[in-house]
């Protein structure tokens, strides 16, 4: 057994905020039309006169275009664990660096109430570790499935000598907007849940806060029809696609899915789904209560055996969680909840786990931001899994040295392990240190 008592006070850092959407509660999306003002009789002044100057015809603003992204550099170093070492896993490296660039470019053109959006991500990650065939590199270059449900790939991902590169337009779609109600067709983000760390109701797109990358979501490849009935509900009903369950080459998985969002009062949220996904069955619901900086919340899903003949379990996935805003200057977050295995699956498909970053089963996590000043940011999290004992902390100091550009410092560690559990993925998690550049336009 090992403690990095040492490491916890440059544990600072790490970013809750989800890009390129931002998770936690989506609000109720619904076109308002306000009235008209009344006109104000008021008596005739006599003016002098005056010259208008002749008025430049007006731009037709029916058709917007708009486009926007970012760029971003990291350099880390990599420390192997040492139970990764040991037989059966043999993963025998001692240090190493790694290496990652990424890009966003999202174009977006409206004319009247139609939309058409696409994103295009690009990740170039570069490492001795991939020509060797370590398992480290492909865990922390998160997340590894860039589109979630596929059908239509528009991908590229190519491993060659000690380099990954990943090419994908993780977003192309058409919207067409009606006073109550929106249609969707191509590939979608799919953004709700307050959840930062899990989020069960939402398995369209994997949380990003244990994680050092940034700006990245996962593709979704269907049709959305949204109704909004009040105000204070919505309804979203999704028809997905997808042929990477278990291969490409297979036939087509589809998702039917139902997610409602209701406002029963002014301080309440309900969020609820239903429908069948990845070949299962799958009913839950989130609830939130809000009230001035602080909002607790809880999820629970259920998903039931395979609906194939394929052996498998029921499972159940819940989450709670506190958010406060404690000071004007510090943000506090605590999550804990429960990620049930399927280990029938798991026996046939070992790569189901790679769907996460970090396998967790019965988990408590703390997060916690500093503002020290309007341009830095110092924050830690820790994880701890009680099952396993496994601990693990993420720091962060994040500077914005001017406008559109951020630079990073962070920390990655394991800080405490029991060498003789059998968690796989928590026993190749390296410790890593490293820094970011980051530019938006």
């Amino acid at each position: 057994m090992r403690f990095w008592w040492l490491i916890l006070p440059f544990l600072l850092d790490v970013s809750w905020a989800q890009t390129p959407a931002r998770r936690g509660t989506v609000p109720l999306q619904r076109k308002k039309i306000s009235a008209p003002k009344p006109k104000v009789k008021t008596k005739p002044v006599a003016v002098a006169p005056v010259v208008e100057p002749e008025a430049e015809p007006e731009e037709d603003s029916s058709f917007k275009f708009e486009m926007s992204g970012n760029l971003e550099g990291q350099a880390r170093k990599l420390w192997n664990q040492s139970s990764a070492k040991r037989f059966p896993l043999e993963q025998d490296w001692q240090e190493s660096q790694f290496n990652v660039a990424t890009g966003n470019l999202n174009l977006k053109a409206e004319y009247f109430d139609s939309r058409v959006e696409t994103n295009i991500f690009g990740r170039y990650a570069q490492s001795e570790l991939y020509q060797q065939g370590y398992l480290a590199p492909q865990l922390i270059n998160f997340p590894r499935k860039l589109v979630a449900r596929d059908v239509f790939r528009l991908d590229h991902s190519e491993q060659e000598g000690d380099s990954q590169t990943d090419l994908v337009i993780n977003k192309l779609y058409y919207e067409l907007n009606n006073e109550d109600s929106r249609f969707v067709f191509g590939r979608m983000y799919i953004n709700y849940g307050t959840g930062e760390i899990f989020n069960p109701v939402n398995p369209f797109n994997q949380p990003l806060g244990l994680t050092s990358q940034s700006n990245v979501a996962q593709g979704n490849d269907g049709f959305k029809a949204s109704f909004f009935p009040s105000n204070d509900s919505s309804l979203n009903f999704y028809l997905l696609g997808n042929k990477n369950l278990d291969d490409y080459e297979n036939q087509i998985t589809q998702t039917l899915w139902m997610h409602g969002e209701w406002k029963p009062g002014e301080n309440w949220q309900v969020d609820y789904v239903l429908g069948q996904d990845q070949k299962r069955n799958k009913a839950g619901g989130q609830l939130n209560y809000i009230w001035g900086d602080d909002m607790v919340f809880s999820q629970l899903l259920y998903s039931s055996a395979f609906t194939t003949s394929k052996p498998s379990e029921n499972l159940i996935d819940a989450l709670v969680g506190y958010d406060s805003q404690l000071t004007a200057e510090w943000h506090l977050r605590l999550e804990a909840g429960y990620q049930e295995q399927d280990d029938e699956y798991i026996l046939t498909n070992p790569a189901l786990a790679s769907d996460r970053l970090l396998p967790y089963e019965w988990f408590f996590a703390v997060a916690q931001t500093y503002e020290a000043h309007p341009l830095v940011k110092l924050s830690a999290t820790v994880i701890h899994d009680f099952k396993t004992s496994f601990t693990y902390g993420i720091g962060r100091l994040s500077w914005s040295l001017v406008k559109d550009v951020e630079w990073d410092f962070f920390v990655n560690a394991p800080l405490y392990w029991v060498e003789e559990e059998d968690n796989i993925v928590q026993k190749i998690f390296p410790t890593e240190a490293g820094t970011a550049l980051r530019v938006f336009f």
